[in-house]
């Protein structure tokens, strides 16, 4: 609950890193249905449903962030709360799935790419992306912060090889990785929350990651 009122107060670099990365990368949308899933506060629901999408459909397991997600315009009613390892939709309901800055939440991610893979349609795209490996082995950790203090959230570190591995073990093509660094869009950011010291430090280095998938079209588990 302290997270969920506190997701969207600040400007957040490693959101923006990912929004300049990946928003360039979707397709079109016109027509088509998209889940977001670990949704949060809606995000990229209401960037979904700019790009023209007709269907979307939010997913998270945390009431108090659904509910920030339903105060936003156009986004109440397209929320459902479930667990990403075991996803309550029919089989091939999605043409195009995100699931933004959530697989190190999961101690494993054999259950969430078997569920992805079945609500997929051959075809459709999935973009996934999270903090980079090599930001936890430089002392970065997920935390926010509240009126008393900073809140660590416990995580796990996935590899990105671990990562495309288990898509492609679930009948995944894997189409693109990107591995951005923070940049001159990202100064301002850094600068309003008063951390304008530690831009210099970590321009040059991957900060995030970002992939895009598509689930193959002859797929085994077909």
């Amino acid at each position: 609950a302290l997270w969920a009122a506190a997701y969207d107060e600040e400007a957040n670099p490693l959101l923006a890193l990912e929004e300049r990365t990946l928003r360039p990368l979707l397709p079109d949308l016109q027509g088509k249905s998209a889940l977001d899933l670990a949704c949060g506060t809606g995000r990229w629901l209401g960037i979904l449903l700019r790009r023209g999408a007709a269907s979307v459909v939010g997913v998270d397991f945390c009431g108090p962030m659904l509910a920030q997600a339903a105060s936003k315009p156009g986004i109440r009613g397209r929320l459902v709360r479930a667990d990403c390892e075991a996803l309550p939709f029919r089989s091939e309901a999605a043409d195009l799935a995100i699931c933004s800055f959530a697989l190190g939440y999961l101690p494993t991610l054999a259950g969430f790419a078997t569920g992805l893979a079945q609500i997929i349609r051959p075809g459709a795209q999935v973009f996934l992306s999270d903090l980079h490996p090599s930001a936890y082995e430089r002392g970065w950790h997920r935390s926010f912060r509240t009126g008393t203090g900073v809140v660590e959230i416990l995580s796990y570190c996935h590899s990105i090889e671990r990562v495309c591995g288990e898509l492609r073990a679930h009948g995944f093509e894997q189409l693109r990785i990107a591995e951005p660094d923070f940049g001159e869009p990202e100064r301002e950011i850094f600068r309003a929350r008063g951390k304008a010291h530690l831009f210099d430090e970590v321009i040059g280095k991957p900060a995030i990651w970002v992939a895009q998938f598509q689930r193959a079209r002859n797929s085994v588990l077909d």
